[in-house]
């Protein structure tokens, strides 16, 4: 095999383990660390690709051979394994040591996990810059688009590999893939044997990387345990963190309900995400808890047949339906895993309530089940569901949820009967209560658009305990409903916040909400403004921008908690890239400043910008499209890094002045690509998931190829001993706009995102087109 050859393998081997433990990282983070700490992965990924440039940059030379090649990649390898080991048995000791704030950004287990997960980035990124800057004049675009091809690989093969293997075993599994490359570049490979057989020896042992902590508590007497793309599923004997396990558990008690016990297991989702699995012998013995829950209400003011339960988990709601005698019951749950437990091993403690005539148990996201569903429903109820958890896209999330949207509640208006009811459940009380307050003004936003007449007599809100349950019916409430309503109030406990009558709580500020509007709330510091789908933050109540009351934010939830540790991420990324990028050269030799310098860092700071934007915005807007945040990562960044690739070959192929003066194509197949998808979506979101994944591959392929010509065509264009300089400025500014994606998305939505990262590329054109030639057409 020529030495060229190899070296396009190896590198596409290294970029697969930077893509592959990227995502998957995420999935750790979110069972260890909050959700809102999973989209570090991405900042700290840029961050150790990138940084090494200026390491070279400050280097007389690019080294030769392949010594140092060598030591990075046993280096690698072993980082790899080492940083899982760190994060899993560090972490705890850590929480043990120090009293931990879980939204504090410098919480000691959040820094060791951003220095563990670093650390590898950095090794692995030497890498990658060491061989792209040993290719030199136009063998650059072979040799980045072998890059992209590897990466491009990582990102198909991830979510299928967390399907089979536990995640902490395949991050450590991935540092095979560095090693590998030092046995194809045929330099020492004693070392990378040993390391080899040390990485799978730990994971046959599995100690290493057996996890026995979540974000909240250290596990103990585990039933079962699966880790997914969608999440961790744990299930325990008892619901462990209450001062009574075996006491029945409800969300929202009404005050009437006399405690009692009962027998149920737990089912955990990354260590915060919980549900019951009520043990069910076919009666209703034992079971009147669920009448008593506020969850469960609709089911006394208007007895269902055709029921859509959003968010199945355990089968709480399921049964709640079967009690109240449903005979059509979809119930349609994200994560395979949570249904074939249920299913499964604790199907004879279950009832199999899955398996019951009336039930259809579902595998699907609830907004792209319903678009294709062809019945109607009497009720479609979506009850305390959210995503406490990162998913594999948990790199650009920050906790979008696409339930909680205007165009999602049309949806649902629209799947319901002609006297059917939607019934949406959210806490109401202590740090959550602007879950409430959100989903007040959301509901009332709907019904205006819907153009409803009189919209308050569509809606009732009523709380029991922490919870409050929205019902929006399609046909208004009438005298005969609102007596049931509050005769179910009266037998439950529970309390009526509207319509408003005697017993509305005096500080229920629901109705003040309704009627008067959001100034006040808006005054206080809270965003209540509805979610939509460009801009589906509903449980961020806090403006990235403006002042907050510190002691409003230590009251709210870790929701809002994360919009404040967001505007400090993007200083302590800022920082970091400053440190890592561009305070090296205060030390080292400095470049010879020139024009060309400035017009070619101009040049890649518009294409890291961009590239970054624009992929970021993509992955959010398909996931509502391919119906789960893993097969939009998956989709969008494959086909986005295979494009790429495809176009870094093409690159140095064309006459320069060419590239040049056709760049514009790029920014105008961008523009037109936003502006097709929302009513493409629209159109075809009915479709099955391969022709949705189909139609996505069609647009962001060609995309990707064009978008893979900005690297290679700059690098041949500009100064050729600079090449360290523009990899460390593409890469800082690729870091930055990792962060402000998500920031700016909270501001101005995904859409108005993409547009920049366009308006970005139209820079980089500019600057392409006055520079110098570097090298002969």
């Amino acid at each position: 095999m020529r030495e060229s050859y190899r070296s396009h393998l190896a590198i596409a081997l290294v970029s697969f383990a930077v893509l592959f433990y990227q995502v998957a990282i995420t999935r750790l983070l979110s069972v260890v660390l909050w959700y809102h700490f999973a989209f570090l992965s991405i900042s700290l990924a840029l961050l150790g690709v990138g940084a090494p440039g200026v390491w070279y940059a400050l280097r007389r030379k690019v080294p030769d051979g392949n010594g140092e090649l060598h030591r990075l990649l046993a280096a690698a390898g072993a980082a790899v394994p080492l940083s899982i080991f760190v994060i899993i048995k560090g972490i705890p000791l850590v929480r043990r040591t120090w009293e931990i704030q879980d939204s504090a950004l410098m919480d000691p287990a959040v820094v060791v996990a951003m220095i563990a997960i670093l650390l590898p980035f950095l090794l692995l990124g030497a890498t990658v810059c060491l061989l792209l800057m040993r290719a030199e004049g136009r063998r650059i675009g072979p040799m980045y688009a072998a890059d992209l091809v590897g990466a491009t690989l990582g990102a198909i093969a991830v979510v299928p590999c967390m399907h089979w293997i536990a995640t902490p075993k395949l991050l450590a599994l991935v540092g095979l893939a560095p090693l590998l490359a030092a046995f194809l570049l045929r330099s020492r490979v004693v070392v990378p044997a040993i390391l080899a057989v040390l990485v799978l020896g730990t994971v046959i042992w599995d100690e290493p990387y057996h996890l026995r902590f979540t974000k909240k508590y250290e596990e103990s007497s585990i039933l079962y345990e699966k880790w997914s793309p969608t999440g961790r599923i744990a299930v325990f004997p008892d619901v462990f963190y209450r001062s009574d396990p075996k006491e029945a558990f409800t969300w929202g008690m009404g005050a009437n309900w006399n405690r009692s016990a009962i027998d149920q297991l737990w089912i955990e989702q990354d260590g915060s995400a919980g549900t019951p699995i009520n043990h069910w012998d076919g009666t209703w013995n034992g079971l009147d808890h669920l009448r008593y829950d506020v969850t469960s209400v609709v089911y006394e003011v208007r007895p269902p047949e055709h029921v859509c339960v959003i968010g199945a988990g355990g089968g709480r709601d399921v049964l709640a339906a079967l009690q109240a005698g449903a005979t059509d019951i979809s119930a349609v749950e994200l994560n395979p895993y949570t249904i074939k437990a249920v299913s499964g091993p604790f199907r004879d403690f279950s009832g199999d309530v899955y398996g019951q005539p009336a039930v259809h148990p579902i595998v699907s996201e609830g907004r792209s089940f319903l678009t294709r569903a062809p019945q109607r429903f009497d009720l479609i109820q979506i009850s305390m569901v959210d995503s406490w958890a990162a998913t594999s896209a948990g790199a650009f999330a920050l906790s979008e949820n696409y339930l909680y949207t205007v165009e999602s509640f049309e949806l649902y208006w629209n799947r319901l009967a002609d006297d059917g009811i939607i019934s949406v459940s959210r806490w109401m009380l202590y740090s959550h209560l602007a879950e409430s307050l959100r989903l007040a003004q959301l509901a009332k936003e709907v019904l205006n658009r819907l153009g409803v007449d009189d919209p308050g007599s569509h809606l009732a809100i009523i709380q029991g305990g922490a919870v409050a349950t929205f019902l929006i019916s399609k046909s208004a409430f009438d005298d005969a409903d609102l007596a049931r309503i509050d005769q179910v109030c009266a037998t439950r406990g529970f309390l009526r916040h509207w319509p408003p009558c005697e017993t509305t709580p005096g500080n229920s500020p629901i109705p003040g909400l309704l009627l008067d509007g959001v100034d006040t709330f808006e005054q206080a510091g809270l965003d209540l403004s509805p979610p939509t789908d460009d801009r589906p933050f509903f449980f961020q109540a806090v403006p990235i921008l403006g002042h907050v009351d510190a002691d409003l934010i230590r009251q709210l939830s870790v929701n809002e908690q994360a919009v404040i540790l967001l505007r400090r991420l993007v200083i302590v990324i800022g920082l970091l890239a400053v440190a890592l990028f561009f305070a090296p050269f205060a030390f080292g030799r400095r470049l010879r400043i020139v024009p060309e310098i400035w017009r070619g860092s101009g040049y890649f700071c518009a294409i890291g910008l961009a590239f970054l934007l624009v992929e970021a915005a993509w992955i959010q807007r398909f996931i509502l499209y391919l119906g789960h945040p893993s097969y939009a990562t998956t989709v969008v960044l494959a086909a986005l890094l295979l494009g790429a690739g495809l176009g870094s070959l093409t690159a140095p192929r064309l006459p320069l002045g060419r590239a040049a003066r056709w760049g514009f194509v790029l920014p105008v197949v961008l523009a037109v690509i936003n502006l097709v998808l929302a009513p493409l979506f629209q159109g075809t979101l009915g479709l099955p998931i391969a022709g949705r994944i189909a139609i996505s591959l069609v647009l962001l392929l060609p995309a990707g190829y064009l978008m893979g010509f900005g690297f290679p065509v700059g690098m041949i264009r500009f100064r050729d001993d600079a090449k360290p300089w523009f990899w460390a400025i593409n890469g800082a500014f690729s870091v930055l706009a990792s962060v402000l994606s998500l920031a700016a998305a909270m501001l101005i939505g995904h859409t108005a995102v993409a547009y920049v990262g366009t308006v970005a590329y139209v820079a980089a054109v500019l600057l392409l087109q006055q520079a110098r030639r570097s090298v002969p057409a």
